[in-house]
């Protein structure tokens, strides 16, 4: 199967505001996908239309060739831009419950991730920081072994050092068989790690493409077609 996830025509709208309009995306295998645009244009909105969190008013979703659906999010692990673990949890009562949660969690991944990432497993929830909160979700998200990695403002406001770990552990995550999208207005912070990008503004596609085709660094293109827009 070349493309895992398939867009066709997705218009999402809520009352009389167009949040998605006619868009038609194809992402193949071996990647990771830098969906990139300003706050507000869409993009929280189609990775959730992805996951089936909503629903779009028209066109069609296909993950792993099949129709979208509630039961497609088997393939998919999903990195929320919100926080959402419980206060009262250690790190490994959140590896515990994923465990539980999803056939697919390696623990041993996960484990090993925690070293990368400087995280204590018997470490509080509500004794992390800000940026170790991040990381665990990180953490979580990457050790399900699934095609498809879909991740919301993963970086937020973190500091460079908590970016720069994240960024690789993302980047060794990455592999020929699986997708990582990771939806960002972060240009700088993820330009050295991304495959494509596709940029979205007010709901539609203003461009898609490979950054090694791209000839020019990827703010200089991105300043280019914002402003344009």
């Amino acid at each position: 199967m070349k493309d895992l996830i398939v867009l066709q025509n997705i218009t999402k709208k809520y009352g009389k505001k167009v949040a998605l309009r006619n868009v038609s995306i194809s992402i193949g295998k071996g990647k990771i996908i830098g969906l990139l645009g300003p706050n507000g244009s869409g993009k929280t909105t189609l990775i959730k239309t992805i996951m089936r969190i909503i629903k779009q008013q028209e066109g069609q979703i296909y993950i792993c060739g099949e129709k979208a659906s509630y039961l497609t999010r088997k393939y998919i692990s999903f990195m929320p831009d919100r926080e959402f673990l419980y206060d009262s949890m250690t790190i490994k009562d959140a590896m515990d419950y994923y465990r539980d949660m999803f056939n697919d969690f390696d623990y041993e991944y996960a484990t090993e991730l925690c070293y990368k990432l400087k995280l204590y497993p018997e470490e509080n929830i509500k004794e992390l920081s800000k940026g170790n909160k991040e990381k665990a979700v990180l953490m979580l998200t990457l050790a399900r072994k699934v095609p498809i990695y879909l991740l919301d403002e993963p970086l937020g406001s973190l500091d460079p050092l908590i970016k720069h770990e994240m960024l690789t552990v993302i980047k060794e995550a990455s592999n020929k068989e699986n997708i990582i999208l990771i939806s960002t207005h972060l240009i700088k912070d993820t330009e050295s790690i991304l495959d494509d990008a596709i940029f979205l503004n007010r709901g539609e596609i203003a461009a898609q493409f490979n950054l090694k085709e791209l000839g020019k660094d990827l703010e200089t293109y991105y300043l280019e077609v914002f402003s344009n827009v």
